[in-house]
């Protein structure tokens, strides 16, 4: 029984000082806090402006711990002189770098 404690112990330990990964995870630019704070800076320009989470890329990078990410910011600009009486819904791409730290993530607006 201490045996296998020991296996254990020595396995948590590993675990513990290992730094945190892309990989280890799902979708890292799909977790709600992440696309919670992507929204959150994208509405700092533009209030009106809604972010899909299910259109949301992930491309690696070098580093094991950074993705990048691709939004799709939904806008509705309104111009009755081009588009009419209606507003026209667009997709613009919004990217970001996110972060994978210890106690969570760091998003970063890259535009």
């Amino acid at each position: 029984m201490k045996r296998w404690l020991g296996v254990v112990a020595t396995f948590a330990a590993v675990v513990a000082v290992q730094p945190a990964s892309a990989r280890e995870r799902g979708p890292v630019c799909r977790e709600p806090s992440v696309v919670d704070e992507m929204a959150r800076q994208i509405r700092l320009t533009n209030y009106y402006s809604f972010v899909n989470p299910t259109l949301v890329t992930e491309q690696a990078t070098r580093m094991d711990n950074v993705v990048r990410c691709q939004v799709c910011v939904q806008s509705a600009p309104y111009d009755m002189t081009r588009f009419g009486d209606r507003p026209i819904r667009q997709c613009l791409a919004h990217g970001f770098e996110v972060r994978i730290v210890p106690a969570g993530f760091v998003v970063r607006d890259l535009q």
